[in-house]
């Protein structure tokens, strides 16, 4: 914008479209948590691995607010030390158990749907 004393003095506003940058996607606080409490690689269970074929495929992502397959996946394959009782380590191994019963949950949604359609 122009001061006062130069507006209508032989100044040209001239606007130039100016084009936004790409869209950066960085790791979250909890995320970050998990990479630095993992201590190895943690083997899915059967009943996991049905839950995440269950899921959808991919997820519509306006803020990357929810967790998709590929994200669940990543979840519950790290294992942590179960003797760690730091806040932090409670606090990855309690969003552990939350996305393994949210997964798991699924086979018995895809269960129930296959009935109530079968009645």
């Amino acid at each position: 914008h122009l001061g006062p004393s130069l507006r209508g003095r032989f100044c040209l506003q001239v606007s130039i479209p100016i084009k936004m940058a790409a869209s950066i996607v960085v790791p979250s606080d909890i995320t970050l948590l998990e990479e630095k409490k993992s201590v190895g690689n943690r083997q899915l269970y059967i009943i996991e691995k049905l839950g995440l074929l269950g899921m959808a495929p991919f997820m519509i992502r306006l803020h990357y607010s929810k967790m998709d397959k590929g994200d669940c996946r990543a979840v519950l394959s790290k294992k942590y030390d179960p003797d760690d009782k730091s806040e932090a380590g409670v606090i990855v191994q309690k969003r552990q158990e939350s996305v393994r019963k949210a997964v798991v949950s699924t086979n018995f949604m895809w269960g129930t749907a296959g009935t109530m359609s079968g009645l």
